[in-house]
């Protein structure tokens, strides 16, 4: 009985870590199809953000606990872009939230270049 239990235990951990390892994997690969998307965005123009919001999203979704909070600011903010359209007041404004999205984004790339071996292009 106690093999049975000690056998058990061990496949559901060898199956948790397997999942985690795919999941990452999964987040690597979107990551990359982000990066390629993301080379043309001006981080000091807020409209730009609307050309990766869809990645964003499904990047939010899946990112590591690590990066999860990070893809919110940058969803957050290419949401409220979107949002604002052609505005120019509206935009100008967004213009100065662009501090934290900067930051947000630093500990994305970092966390793509460690876990992940893509660079995603740097907003500056």
């Amino acid at each position: 009985m106690k093999r049975t239990l000690a056998v058990a235990a061990t496949l559901i951990a060898g199956t948790a870590a397997l999942t985690a390892c795919t999941e990452e994997q999964a987040y690597c690969v979107d990551l990359a199809g982000y990066a390629a998307n993301s080379v043309n965005v001006d981080p000091q123009n807020p409209a730009d953000y609307t050309k990766i919001l869809e990645d964003a999203k499904k990047l939010q979704g899946s990112a590591p606990a690590e990066v999860k909070d990070d893809w919110g600011v940058v969803v957050t903010f290419a949401e409220k872009a979107k949002a604002a359209g052609t505005d120019r007041v509206e935009l100008a404004r967004l213009s100065k939230e662009t501090g934290g999205v900067m930051s947000a984004y630093k500990t994305i790339t970092t966390h793509a270049k460690d876990a992940c071996k893509v660079d995603v292009p740097q907003l500056s």
